[in-house]
């Protein structure tokens, strides 16, 4: 059984801070944690290369046996598609949901393939120059899909998405609404991929989004419950957490959630005779289909 932890926003504002980044990197460290980290090329217009803080944690980071993932080109809600409907509900994203209103057909247009193409080239140039590395994975900043996106990603050669979601639970629970787990199986993940041929990862839901005391309980519970759906299912399971959100939740309780998640995680793997395996997205792309496809 495979579990991914991975981060998205890295030196995106408000989101990311340098101090936040060091203190996940060790506490991935202690906890002997792979996680995948997805970074924002151009963040502020400041390009990645410009900001040589970030560019030392990311090259650590490689070296302790983390992934990088490309995170869009600036973190546009509408780079790559239209945020769902759980995202553009939350209440900070109240000027996405706007400019939606006001813009849909620009926004639409600025979806072509060619343009499209030209920002995935561009954010990953600035990437793999900065970082010296091949970037292969791709998560749409906010889950902003669509068809075009998914063919985009596949011609300009990229290994794998995640992007698409398999629990919009989590999503209730930042909006105080009545949780009910949304069911997940091999089906789930089957219809992630799509007919492009690009490769999908996709994720649960995020669990640990400035999580509070009060919220512990129940989020927990649905990541319980989530993990035993792709146990079941025999997927990996993906979760999906953020730099300074994760660091700055309540008295170190986001710390908390993973160390018991993750324990849980052992245990009920090995109830049913099964391994527990905590990898980064680049080594379950390479587990679940490059073997596969030279078998």
């Amino acid at each position: 059984m495979i579990f991914c932890l991975t981060v998205d926003d890295v030196c995106l504002e408000g989101y990311s801070t340098e101090e936040d980044m060091h203190a996940l990197l060790q506490f991935f460290r202690s906890e002997g944690i792979l996680s995948t980290f997805f970074v924002v090329p151009r963040a502020e217009r400041i390009r990645l290369q410009e900001r040589p803080g970030y560019v030392e944690l990311l090259k650590q980071a490689l070296a302790q046996g983390h992934a990088l993932g490309q995170h869009g080109l600036e973190h546009d809600r509408f780079e790559t598609g239209i945020p769902p409907r759980m995202i553009l509900d939350l209440p900070h994203e109240s000027a996405s949901r706007e400019r939606l209103a006001k813009e849909q057909a620009a926004i639409e247009e600025g979806l072509a393939v060619p343009k499209l193409r030209e920002r995935l080239c561009q954010g990953r140039q600035i990437l793999e120059d900065a970082l010296e590395c091949k970037i292969g994975g791709f998560r749409a900043p906010c889950l902003s899909t669509c068809e075009n996106f998914f063919t985009a990603l596949s011609a300009e050669g990229f290994s794998y998405d995640s992007s698409m979601y398999l629990q919009e639970g989590g999503w209730d629970l930042l909006q105080g609404k009545a949780l009910a787990p949304r069911p997940i199986s091999r089906v789930d993940f089957d219809r992630s991929q799509h007919s492009s041929g690009i490769r999908s990862l996709p994720l649960t839901t995020e669990y640990t989004w400035y999580l509070r005391q009060t919220d512990f309980e129940a989020t927990m519970a649905l990541a319980q419950h989530d993990f035993d759906s792709c146990l079941r299912a025999g997927i990996p399971f993906v979760t999906l957490a953020h730099v300074s959100p994760l660091n700055q939740c309540e008295d170190g309780c986001g710390f908390d959630f993973y160390r018991q998640l993750i324990a849980y995680a052992h245990e009920a793997t090995s109830a049913v005779g099964d391994e527990l395996r905590l990898l980064n997205l680049d080594e379950t792309y390479e587990v679940l289909f490059d073997e596969k496809e030279l078998a």
